[in-house]
């Protein structure tokens, strides 16, 4: 993820919680308890079951259409401004800052929160009323009541209706002051008509489009309102609406059908006898949905509600790996994205190289008018061997679609970047060192200012090579060794060669024999930063560690300094810069971890691996909606105490919902053969499920079901139909 202003929000939190220094613990909880839910429901809501309140209920509905994004508090307002992400955005800014429909007399409680497939419904009381809300989301939103009089007089609903609009780049949603200098228009109401206008510094405009049956419209300083009034017979029901249009002079997203059922028709079905796995997969299945966008060649993600909703290079990759067990097509559609803005011309200030793969694709007016990197921007030193990795592995999935015919030339030039540009001393290892201060400072996954540190607590002078990188190089050149081997056997060979000698060295290079584990990186005199942290994990995922170095840093990451009992901490509890609260130094990331379970499988530890996914279950049982934040806090678990949230996470988050499949493909134990002929499957089940199964796995040249059991503690596959593939299991 790209980190922006996270230090003050950290800092707050620890000041409010009267935490000192960085290790401090957060004791403050965040959010509302989930209400009882006695709502019917809606045709389009996913069969997610129902469970228990707990104190770790989000404070945020998250919903996403084509271009809109509506993020407001449990019961749909939006308190504003806020500086937590509340709001209704688009072209990365902030059309409504203030949103909410308040009764004069009474107060609504609130019974019920669904998210849907396209928006939300949620019920609630109001004296004898009782009050069905829905939610669309789409290029507009359109907020639909409908109120009910069961009683036996007749019955007035009255209400206030508040709106603001504050046009402020999401780059700046989180500082006090405003950076940005446009001018804003005061509202203009036209009837039921409300107008916010807003034109920025580089003449592009904005506006916002409130229509409600409002009696008239109060505008002035400070936030419009009008009221609404309707009067309900002895049981009848009456409705109003109310719909928000934004437009902008940048072009618009392009519309594409949006469709739940269909998603669900051609993605794999999954069950167990587990109802808490089996609503985690539903949830993650939604989610994902609600965070794609559909192209000509698949499913694009964009990374995360509400921080990062936009292409991203690394998120998606990842998330179109881990998918793959759910549906294949979110990779063919990342691949073509990227490809279309591989880098092409060095341009310092956005760190932009020939053959480099985008970091983030951005609109705001911050990043259009030179307040940060340009757009697109390409400081990330791990997207581009990721790229690489993602085009084999796909093409083992998909060999119908010859995606290595298709994106030769972007893989060809991504290669050259690594071996080139990438690696910037000649010594084979992949190195980041931003171009201006502008860019982001650490070019990797864990991108806050404070993620690499040394012994006396400096960030590392660079450039940094760091660990995972040349893992994920050493994946990439040896997936499509294997790959094209039939089609070019002399590039198969020239990449494995490369691979030999990068992985060599790799070893030689950050294995720490005293620790028995991979150090975090090398600095730039080739020094290793040796604080225990997560990414080794990611060397595991892989395959990039030797059989003895992985199975050995397999033990170490399941040791109580790294396994919190929720997942696997981004950094030692027994480090001096350990901080359970804070963004990358002790926190604990739901990708991070399954990445680390599907590596301990991978090097045969498959208890260990069985324990990690247990702990992401229970973690997602203890957020409201099995909906697993973008991280939460490191601190051990207890018994009656839930995970801490963060603050200022991405929820719902493409990496974490994605972590659900890359878990189910661990469970699975399947790998897939080069030529796509042939799958085998080692499987394990974590504690609390017995059964697993999948029905129409779409893999290689054919489709799989699969059913996987525990049987006198041994877990197996108990059946297996094979189309089109050879199937065998271990």
């Amino acid at each position: 993820m790209h980190v922006f202003l996270l230090d003050d929000w950290e800092l707050e939190q620890d000041e409010r919680a009267g935490v000192p220094g960085a290790a401090g613990r957060l004791r403050r909880r965040m959010g509302l308890a989930l209400l009882c839910d006695d709502a019917l429901h809606d045709e389009a809501a996913p069969r997610i079951a129902r469970r228990r309140s707990s104190p770790n209920e989000s404070r945020a509905l998250s919903l996403k259409g084509s271009g809109v994004v509506f993020v407001a508090s449990r019961g749909a307002d939006i308190h504003g401004p806020s500086r937590r992400g509340a709001g209704v955005y688009a072209w990365d800014t902030r059309h409504i800052s203030t949103y909410k429909v308040q009764p004069l007399a009474g107060q609504l409680r609130l019974r019920s929160a669904e998210i849907l497939p396209d928006g939300a419904l949620l019920h609630y009381a109001l004296g004898p009323l009782r009050i069905a809300r829905r939610i669309r989301v789409d290029n507009a939103i359109a907020d639909q009541w409908s109120i009910e009089n069961p009683g036996p007089g007749t019955a007035t609903f009255e209400a206030e209706v508040t709106v603001d609009a504050d046009f402020r780049d999401l780059f700046e949603v989180r500082r006090i002051k405003r950076t940005t200098k446009g001018v804003r228009e005061p509202a203009a109401a036209n009837g039921h008509r409300l107008v916010f206008r807003y034109t920025a510094v580089d003449g592009v405009k904005q506006s916002t489009d409130v229509l409600a049956p409002v009696d008239a419209w109060q505008t002035g300083d400070g936030p419009a309102r009008g009221r609404v009034a309707v009067r309900i017979s002895p049981g009848d029901r009456r409705s109003i609406e109310i719909d928000v249009h934004v437009h902008s002079t940048l072009p618009s997203p392009i519309v594409a059908d949006r469709d739940w059922v269909a998603w669900q028709r051609t993605s794999t079905k999954f069950a167990s006898d587990s109802p808490d796995l089996d609503a985690w997969i539903s949830r993650s299945s939604l989610d994902l949905f609600l965070l794609s966008d559909h192209t000509e060649d698949g499913f694009f993600p964009s990374a995360g509600i509400p921080w990062f909703v936009a292409p991203f290079g690394r998120d998606s990759i990842m998330t179109a790996l881990m998918t793959l067990p759910l549906r294949r097509d979110l990779a063919p559609a990342v691949l073509r994205k990227l490809s279309d803005n591989q880098g092409t011309r060095d341009v310092p200030e956005r760190d932009e190289e020939p053959g480099r793969i985008p970091h983030e694709i951005r609109q705001g007016e911050i990043v259009r008018t030179g307040g940060a990197f340009g757009t697109p921007y390409y400081g990330s030193v791990d997207a581009t061997p990721l790229f690489v990795w993602l085009a084999a592995e796909a093409a083992r999935w998909m060999p119908e679609r010859d995606l290595i015919g298709e994106f030769e030339p972007n893989i060809r030039a991504a290669l050259e970047w690594m071996e080139k540009r990438g690696d910037r001393d000649g010594d084979l290892f992949i190195e980041f060192e931003r171009e201006t201060k502008t860019g982001i400072e650490n070019q990797v996954w864990k991108d806050s200012h404070d993620s690499y540190l040394n012994a006396k607590g400096k960030r590392p002078d660079g450039p940094i090579a760091a660990v995972e990188v040349q893992a994920y190089a050493i994946a990439a050149l040896r997936s499509l060794a294997e790959v094209v081997a039939k089609r070019d056997p002399a590039w198969s060979k020239q990449l494995s060669s490369r691979a030999a000698r990068l992985h060599d060295k790799f070893e030689r290079a950050f294995w720490m024999p005293a620790r028995s584990f991979y150090a975090q990186a090398l600095d730039g005199r080739k020094r290793v930063v040796t604080d225990i942290v997560s990414n080794p994990g990611h060397v595991l995922w892989v395959g990039a560690a030797t059989p003895a170095h992985g199975r050995a840093t397999a033990r170490r990451l399941r040791d109580p300094d790294l396994a919190s009992g929720w997942g696997i901490r981004t950094r030692s509890s027994r480090s001096k810069h350990y901080g359970p609260v804070s963004y990358h130094n002790g926190s604990v990331w739901p990708h991070d971890t399954a990445f680390a379970a599907a590596g301990m499988a991978r090097y045969g530890d498959k208890a260990a691996a069985a324990r990690t996914i247990a702990e992401m279950l229970g973690a997602a049982k203890a957020f409201p909606d099995w909906r697993i934040p973008e991280l939460f806090g490191g601190q051990p678990k207890r018994a009656g105490v839930w995970p801490t949230p963060y603050p200022v996470a991405c929820v719902p988050l493409a990496w974490s919902a994605a972590a659900t499949f890359l878990c189910i493909r661990t469970m699975l134990g399947l790998t897939v053969a080069p030529d796509g002929n042939a799958v085998t499957l080692d499987p394990l089940l974590p504690d609390g499920v017995d059964r697993f199964e999948a029905t129409g796995l779409r893999v290689g040249t054919g489709e799989i079901d699969v059913q996987i059991e525990r049987r006198r503690n041994r877990v197996r596959v108990a059946k297996i139909t094979a189309r089109g593939i050879a199937a065998v299991s271990r």
